[in-house]
């Protein structure tokens, strides 16, 4: 298994599948986590909230972030995404015990990480409010009567070993 997989098999920590049904889809040895999209002008008191909410560890510093870019946004639905793990997964759930070792703290906590990854995001693909001409075209908008926007998507995938992803997206607006 690698941090760009899926996960190991569902076990004793709560590693589930991943499922579309909402019901089925929640944690079975977890009270929290969980999936929400959420639009570029989200406020950040609000999502700070929910991620506390959810159980997103965003005060910790030691983690390693996997980046990946889609060259398909229709099929993909993400434009880019990160996998944010910490070192305790990497060395337990990862088998990357010695890597994950060796790996420093890092200068911000997961909280920081995560709204500079949405601030990066705004400011690479938004040219002007609500439909950038950078995400044209991106799910299929014609950029007349279907125009895409951007907007973010964030999943726990274990609450107890800290593992997340947070994707930039873009989503369409019809008139």
């Amino acid at each position: 298994m690698t941090p760009y997989s899926d996960g190991p098999e569902p076990g004793f920590y709560g590693w589930d599948a991943p499922g579309r049904d909402p019901i089925l889809s929640a944690p079975t040895q977890h009270p929290a986590g969980g999936l929400f999209y959420f639009d570029d002008d989200a406020d950040l008191a609000k999502l700070r909230a929910a991620l506390d909410i959810i159980g997103v560890h965003r005060k910790a510093k030691t983690y390693a972030v996997f980046w990946d870019a889609t060259i398909d946004t229709v099929e993909d639905r993400y434009l880019h995404q990160v996998r944010i793990v910490s070192t305790g997964a990497l060395g337990y759930l990862f088998k990357a015990k010695p890597e994950a070792e060796a790996l420093p703290e890092q200068p911000i906590p997961i909280g920081d990480y995560i709204e500079t990854f949405i601030a990066e995001q705004k400011g690479k693909w938004n040219d002007e409010y609500a439909f950038s001409r950078h995400l044209r075209g991106t799910l299929g908008g014609d950029g007349d009567w279907a125009k895409e926007s951007l907007g973010f998507g964030f999943a726990v995938e274990n609450t107890y070993w800290g593992v997340y992803r947070l994707w930039s997206r873009p989503w369409l607006c019809t008139k």
